[in-house]
C-alpha cells in the first residue's frame, strides 16, 4: 500500500493532498471487487438531483472534488485490460444511478497498462467526485 500510495503522489498529476483517500484490499474475486468500490461510493457524500425531473438534466458545472484511490494488489494483477473492462462495468452501473451518473468518474491504474504514465505498482481504481460550483 505504502509503495502505491508513494508513486501516487508522485506520479498521478491529479493527486491533491487534502481531497484525497486510499483504502486497500486483498480481495481476489469480481464480486467481492464489485461490493469493495460501492461499498466505497456509499461512504462519500451522495445528494440525489431531487430538484430535476427523471431523465432530464440541468446545466450544471463542476470541479474537480475527493478523489478516492481503491488499491487491489491482489485483483486482476496481470491483466490490465481486464481490470479496465472490471472498471467499465463499474462505470455503467453508475451512469443507471440517478445523483451519481453525473457526480463520479472511474479511472485505472495497472502495473500492466499499455500507457507508461498509468503504471503503478498494485492495480488501482480512481473514483473522480465532481462537485457542482
Amino acid at each position: 500500500m505504502e509503495t502505491t500510495k508513494e508513486w501516487v503522489k508522485e506520479n498521478d498529476p491529479y493527486y491533491r493532498k487534502h481531497l484525497a483517500s486510499f483504502t486497500t484490499s486483498n480481495l481476489k474475486h469480481d464480486d467481492s471487487a464489485f461490493e469493495f468500490v460501492f461499498l466505497n461510493l456509499a461512504m462519500q457524500k451522495y445528494s440525489p438531483n431531487g430538484d430535476t425531473p427523471k431523465g432530464e438534466r440541468r446545466d450544471r458545472e463542476y470541479k474537480a472534488g475527493a478523489r478516492s484511490y481503491l488499491v487491489l494488489p491482489k485483483f486482476i494483477s496481470s491483466s490490465a485490460t481486464s481490470f479496465e473492462k472490471f472498471a467499465s462495468s463499474v462505470t455503467d452501473i453508475i451512469k443507471v444511478i440517478d445523483g451519481l451518473d453525473d457526480r463520479v468518474s472511474v479511472m485505472t491504474m495497472h502495473p500492466e497498462d499499455i500507457d507508461a504514465d498509468k503504471r503503478s505498482p498494485s492495480p488501482v481504481i480512481i473514483l473522480q467526485w465532481l462537485e457542482e460550483v
